[in-house]
């Protein structure tokens, strides 16, 4: 278990719920993927778990039974509901090597239904170590809607000494007899020094080049941005920067970029390029670089929408890092040409 940074707002509401003894039994935490909100509900049910807790201790490093429990997934008063293995092979999967082990495209649609109703035995007994009984839902958009159905019967007549944390990071589209049952955590994206301090924790031996790429790329998101640990994300912003600022006429850079990124192997660098190409455009955008016009705005939703078909599709990918190129053509420099 690990200290948790940042988001002070919501750590003090929630620390100040527990220390007025008025702490509410369900609450959203809501923001952007990558912020952290799952990492709170974690350190918030260890807490919780823990009865030799006190307020003031919250979000600090813990070394306890309920800890250990919690990382063994197998402490009785804590469940933790997630989208589940697609099919028997992504199950078989799951079962040897984790959850955590399937891509995205392994998992279900939705949290199901039965999984909402396997938690009533939880909730028929008393805490059975603990003063509380936890339930983290990861996320609350997931949730199918007969699921979310079963858990507002949960919601409306709370078991005793359950705190329920949903985690959603499109809240406005959750149930509004959801929303009127809960008390709302809004997460906003970390600054700059946080965001290093966590991805030094994370991922020690990063280099100062890609720990300040990754700094600038996850846009306050940590799990945005170390989802680019692997990638060597610093290289290719650099020979992406370089096009936007020399304009990259004999597209030399740009064939770089795609003997970089077009190898099967290189699988995983492409994919973070993908997401990376539209939102560089962006910065120009939002930094007031290349006159903001009309013809820039639109590179970025060309990008965007370019970036967002190309695995689905199966575009060839020489031909889409060239065009993402182009589009990033001469935005950097002071003379942009458009």
């Amino acid at each position: 278990m690990t200290s948790y940074l940042g988001h002070d707002r919501p750590r003090q509401i929630f620390r100040q719920s527990l220390a007025n003894g008025r702490l509410h039994h369900a609450w959203i935490l809501a923001g952007d993927k990558g912020l952290g909100k799952a990492g709170f509900a974690q350190q918030a049910a260890h807490f919780l778990l823990n009865s030799r807790n006190i307020p003031s201790s919250f979000c600090e490093i813990q070394d306890d039974e309920a800890g250990h429990l919690l990382a063994a997934g197998s402490h009785p008063d804590f469940r933790l509901l997630r989208r589940g293995p697609k099919a028997d092979k992504e199950e078989k999967k799951a079962r040897d090597n984790g959850l955590g082990s399937l891509e995205e495209h392994e998992l279900a649609r939705n949290i199901k239904v039965e999984q909402i109703r396997a938690l009533q035995p939880l909730f028929q007994n008393q805490a059975s170590i603990s003063e509380y009984r936890v339930v983290v839902i990861d996320a609350a958009d997931d949730l199918e809607r007969a699921g979310a159905n079963a858990l507002l019967k949960n919601l409306e007549e709370p078991p005793k000494n359950t705190i329920f944390f949903l985690i959603s990071h499109m809240p406005d589209r959750l149930l509004p007899t959801i929303r009127s049952r809960c008390q709302m955590l809004r997460f906003d994206p970390l600054n700059n020094d946080d965001m290093r301090a966590v991805l030094k924790s994370a991922a020690p031996k990063l280099d100062d080049a890609n720990l300040e790429a990754l700094v600038i790329a996850g846009e306050g998101s940590p799990g945005r941005a170390l989802q680019y640990v692997e990638v060597g994300l610093a290289e290719l912003e650099e020979i992406a920067r370089e096009i936007m600022k020399s304009g990259d006429r004999d597209n030399r850079l740009k064939s770089e970029l795609a003997r970089k990124l077009s190898l099967k192997a290189a699988a995983p660098r492409y994919r973070a390029f993908l997401e990376r190409a539209p939102s560089m455009i962006a910065e120009q955008i939002k930094g007031g670089q290349a006159g903001c016009s009309l013809q820039t705005i639109e590179k970025w939703r060309e990008a965007s929408d370019l970036a967002a078909v190309a695995l689905p599709k199966a575009l060839d990918n020489q031909a889409v890092i060239f065009r993402l190129g182009a589009l990033m053509e001469g935005l950097g420099s002071n003379n942009p040409k458009e």
